[in-house]
């Protein structure tokens, strides 16, 4: 757990104005802001890397390798400790139960990330629904919704809403921070409910619901931030741009990717074939997962090439140490990455040459592009999810003292950050379901074409939908409370899947 001293004197700062931005004018800086704050650790998994499926709130993150990043969180009356990951492409909080066939199979896999039991909660109460998810994956959470105490950086969350997964297969249970329009609850029952992000604000813990990523380098601590924003974790401004609706609605934390360049700094390639490209923000998913025809320049640059059997892009392991970045522009927003940090060991992997490593960028399901942890730890990310908006900025490592500033309310409520005028606010697919999802038994719905025009001309991409029905939308609808306010800190980590998305493949409905 980590805390913050108190922050000094309100502070207002005036940004001028800048040709095609919008400045926000003031940052708010309070003694108290109402942040919650967590640490992200890290933890790996053996499996192949792939696709997963004032008042401020802050958490570590902890980064694990295939890789996983977590928080510590308890559950119940007492409490009882687990460690979940995050992720921004999920909307659900699900935690593993002792009793189930996976925790209790050889090795106690779940034993690291703890479980929780129902029955030694006297706060818990189920409900008569249930979430069952499958993964593209192969994730899965089956296993009844209900609700109870949840303590989290120092707030409590008195009637929190999870499930609770008596069959899954992943060693750590999930916490969605994604829009609430996108748990399972809301798509396949019909039934909206306030998922952690606007539990926090319903409990009056944070303003808004909005948070900040810092993932730090992938050997060290990172940091997820409720309802403020870090200064001193990024370079120069945050630049705010639109999130790209998903027909109409916004499902997904997915930005409009319009440019790619690659190369040292005297050779700099561009991609432009299929851009602009709407990608999903994607702390659950392990890579950059683009389109084949994207991707390829890259791998040829660096003497690489795709494994099938592997399942994934390698490049020799000596080109970590070449001049070579990886840029990806967003409406004009650049965030650069070097290929030191696209470099990763490939010793389990079949099909990988001995002297290669797994490239951190690889091709995609059809439909389905994702900037996954590979980008998001050169980026510093403000996901608004109120204002459908995200924030971005470079990374800063080693950023020194905490600088954090508390994101109000109403539009421009992210301090510091500036507007990007003209940005593309639509564009090729969609970001996470893929083209060609199959139907789930027991499920309603077929297939949309969409086609949207973007700033640079008219875009159309084909994507499929399942929607599924069935299951009570009965239960105890009591608004989440708070038993404390203002600052506090709390410890997390990192997804492996993406609900609305998960895994980068979408959601599979399963009844």
């Amino acid at each position: 757990m980590r805390t913050f001293k108190a922050l000094s004197l309100a502070a207002l700062v005036y940004l001028p104005s800048v040709p095609g931005t919008i400045a926000a004018l003031t940052l708010h800086k309070r003694e108290n802001p109402a942040v919650l704050a967590l640490p992200i650790t890290k933890r790996s998994n053996d499996e192949s890397l792939r696709k997963r499926s004032s008042d401020v709130v802050s958490t570590e993150l902890i980064n694990q390798h295939n890789i996983q990043y977590l928080v510590n969180i308890t559950v119940g009356s007492p409490g009882q400790s687990v460690m979940l990951s995050i992720d921004t492409g999920s909307s659900d909080m699900w935690v593993n139960v002792p009793n189930s066939k996976y925790c209790e199979g050889d090795g106690a896999p779940c034993a690291e990330g703890g479980v929780f039991d129902p029955k030694k909660s006297s706060t818990y109460k189920k409900f008569d629904y249930d979430i069952k998810a499958t993964y593209v994956a192969g994730m899965l959470a089956k296993g009844p919704y209900g609700t109870d105490k949840v303590e989290i950086g120092g707030v409590t969350v008195k009637k929190a809403e999870f499930a609770v997964a008596d069959e899954s297969h992943n060693d750590y249970g999930i916490l969605g921070i994604g829009y609430k329009a996108s748990t399972y609850a809301s798509y396949a029952l019909q039934r909206e409910y306030a998922n952690l992000p606007q539990a926090l604000v319903d409990s009056g813990a944070i303003k808004s619901a909005a948070y900040s990523v810092w993932l730090n380098k992938v050997n060290n601590v990172g940091n997820l931030l409720f309802g403020g924003v870090n200064k001193a974790q990024y370079e120069g401004e945050l630049q705010t741009l639109p999130i790209v609706p998903n027909r109409g609605k916004y499902t997904s934390l997915a930005l409009a990717i319009t440019g790619i360049t690659y190369g040292n700094s005297k050779d700099t390639k561009s991609i432009s074939q299929g851009l602009p490209l709407t990608a999903s923000l994607d702390s659950g998913s392990t890579l950059i997962w683009l389109p084949k025809e994207m991707v390829d320049p890259i791998l040829k640059s660096l003497d690489g090439a795709y494994s099938s059997l592997a399942n994934a892009a390698h490049v020799p392991c000596e080109k970590a140490v070449t001049d070579f970045n990886v840029t990806f522009s967003l409406s004009g927003v650049k965030i650069s990455i070097p290929v030191s940090d696209l470099v990763f060991s490939a010793s389990n992997y079949k099909g990988v040459p001995a002297n290669h490593c797994i490239f951190g960028i690889s091709y995609g399901e059809p439909g389905v592009s994702l900037l996954g942890d590979t980008f998001l730890r050169s980026a510093y990310v403000v996901y608004d999810l109120d204002n459908n908006q995200i924030s971005l900025a470079q990374a800063r490592y080693n950023p020194g003292k905490d600088d954090i500033y508390e994101i109000g309310t109403g539009k421009d409520a992210v301090p510091g950050a500036k507007h990007v005028a003209s940005a593309v606010s639509s564009a090729t697919g969609n970001g996470v379901d893929p083209t060609n999802m199959p139907v789930t038994p027991g499920a309603t719905g077929g297939i949309s074409t969409m086609t949207q025009s973007t700033e640079t001309g008219s875009s159309t991409g084909t994507v499929t939908q399942t929607a599924a029905t069935g299951g009570s939308s009965t239960g105890n609808n009591s608004p989440a409370s708070s038993t404390s306010s203002g600052l506090a800190d709390l410890p997390t980590a990192r997804s492996q899947f993406l609900l609305q998305g998960a895994l980068g493949a979408g959601l599979l409905l399963a009844l």
